[in-house]
């Protein structure tokens, strides 16, 4: 797979201002909303984590009270104070570790997720990209089929003028350069609105005049499904979030299981308090411990709830492998076939060149008519767009493909 990163990251010499494959992943994770809210969902989690952890810490809490009271109509104005500070902690606590555990995993599963999130962002990017570069190709083209259907008009007018062919022949010449005209602006709006989505995907972060630059794989390259579908297992973030979701699961079951579990709380309090400031000092210590021991059932069958919800996790766990096996084999099949189009359209657009080229031929000569001529040549620009969407749809295979098995992600931890 090391062959299939260079192949498809290989790159192309152009202006300043070209969008290369390794550029597109850094833009993606600067600029992409989608992972940006993942990201939150992940910083709102380790938050909580820290709090649970900060939960093992003493609190602090100061306390003060005044009253002015008149005991007596006979007497003066009594006033009252009392001040100082308690500390309570509770160092015991084995239902709170394991909640720490499970805010801990839940961190990892978000961290997943962000990953999941991105490897469909990106091949959805990457492959707006591979498409902007067939466009790119397939504009070039039409602008030199635009070309040849003003020559074959060059060459019906001057038969015209030597008498050698009716008025229809130019005519009919005339609307093939208007048709090649109008599929040439056909290519470039296309390409427009193909900048547009990836430019979406991106915040509209890009000005416009960057270039696609990435080249078209045109060799097949060696596949073992065995291999592929282990690496896809290893790699693939949904398999390791399923993963996830099994361990909080288990998890979940022992935090229930802690509900009958002791808990030990200490607390430590000083104060003054009197008639007269500062007051008579007054110091306090103790400690509880609570040992549940019956609940009448509630923690047997909470338990049982959760032990469900860990079956369910580890069948979709299973099923989620099963469906990540299922996606490479339908991508490495979808390789395979695009590539057998590929060179099946390469062969006929050979055919279609050489066709042409005869007609053309031909009908210089005045052995041919300009019907034959039109429609061979109608036959080889149609081939050379079939050739260009077949190596398209062979690129975006292999991209499908990378997806599959994670390698998108660019790396296997």
């Amino acid at each position: 797979m090391k062959l299939l990163t260079a192949a498809l990251t290989l790159l192309i010499p152009v202006n300043a201002f070209a969008l290369t494959p390794s550029q597109l992943k850094g833009l993606i994770l600067k600029r992409s909303l989608k992972l940006k809210v993942q990201k939150e969902q992940v910083k709102a989690q380790e938050f909580k984590e820290k709090a649970t952890f900060r939960s093992y810490f003493p609190k602090v809490n100061l306390t003060s009270s005044f009253n002015e009271f008149y005991p007596d109509i006979f007497q003066n104005w009594n006033q009252n104070y009392t001040y100082g500070v308690s500390i309570t902690a509770e160092p015991l606590n084995l239902q709170r570790n394991v909640e720490l555990s499970i805010n801990r995993e839940k961190v990892r599963e978000l961290r997943y997720a962000v990953d999941s999130t991105f490897l469909d962002v990106y091949s959805e990017a990457l492959s707006y990209l591979y498409k902007l570069k067939a466009l790119e190709r397939e504009i070039d083209l039409r602008k030199k089929q635009v070309e040849s259907s003003e020559k074959i008009l060059s060459v019906a007018k001057k038969k015209l003028k030597k008498g050698l062919v009716m008025i229809t022949d130019v005519l009919k010449a005339k609307s093939e350069v208007e048709k090649r005209r109008a599929l040439l602006s056909q290519a470039e709006n296309e390409y427009r609105k193909t900048f547009n989505l990836l430019n979406a995907l991106l915040d509209f972060s890009l000005k416009g005049n960057e270039k696609p630059n990435v080249e078209l794989l045109k060799e097949k390259l060696p596949f073992s499904s065995e291999n592929l579908i282990r690496k896809a297992l290893l790699m693939r973030p949904e398999v390791k979030e399923a993963k996830q979701q099994v361990k909080i699961a288990e998890k979940s079951v022992q935090l229930v299981k802690r509900n009958l579990s002791p808990k030990l709380s200490v607390n430590f309090s000083a104060q003054r308090t009197g008639t007269d400031f500062p007051g008579d000092k007054n110091y306090s210590a103790g400690f509880t411990l609570s040992f549940p021991v019956f609940d009448s059932g509630l923690t047997k069958f909470q338990t049982l709830e959760q032990v469900s919800q860990l079956k369910k996790a580890q069948l979709n766990l299973k099923e989620t492998e099963n469906s990540v096996k299922l996606e490479v084999l339908n991508a490495l099949s979808d390789v395979n076939y695009s590539y057998s189009q590929l060179k099946s359209s390469e062969s006929s657009l050979k055919y279609a060149r050489k066709a042409y080229e005869r007609a053309l031929n031909e009908y210089k000569l005045g052995v041919s008519d300009i019907v034959a001529l039109l429609q061979a040549f109608e036959f080889y620009c149609q081939s050379q767009e079939d050739y260009i969407q077949s190596l398209l749809n062979y690129n975006l295979s292999v991209v499908s493909l990378r997806k599959a098995t994670g390698e998108l992600l660019g790396g296997e931890n």
